[in-house]
């Protein structure tokens, strides 16, 4: 039940335009214009390598911070939230479900943004598992 309530969180997430502009949008042009304006002096080296990770770590905790929050607030305003009480699925199940579906949206965010790097001319350096670790905090 988790796993299909996950489902549904998942594609309630992408379908919704403003998380989606939340999530997806915005990163990427904030990638992609601070990448190219020099706004900020990066000592010399590769703007794109100074950015990606800020940009990064603020699209995880924006996606973490406001991903339940906006689907259960739209949920709750349209009387979804009473709908699901009734169903089998129990709260922890529903926040769990709800907590995968942000992971999961994290994942695919992550991955977009990473790719739009590399294509900008990024070139990670560093531990990937201590990145990983710091994403999975965020």
């Amino acid at each position: 039940m988790v796993l299909a309530q996950t489902g549904a969180e998942i594609r309630a997430t992408l379908r919704n335009g403003e998380q989606l502009l939340l999530t997806l949008v915005i990163p990427v042009l904030l990638l992609a214009g601070f990448s190219a304006a020099p706004l900020v002096n990066v000592g010399g080296g590769s703007r794109v390598d100074f950015v990606t990770p800020g940009v990064l770590a603020l699209a995880v905790m924006s996606t973490a911070f406001t991903g339940q929050a906006i689907a259960t607030g739209f949920e709750r305003r349209y009387g979804v939230l009473k709908r699901l009480g009734a169903t089998p699925l129990s709260r922890t199940g529903l926040m769990l479900a709800k907590t995968l579906a942000v992971v999961a949206v994290e994942a695919l965010q992550i991955t977009v943004l990473c790719l739009v790097a590399l294509a900008l001319g990024w070139r990670p350096t560093g531990s990937p598992f201590a990145a990983l670790l710091l994403l999975l905090l965020g």
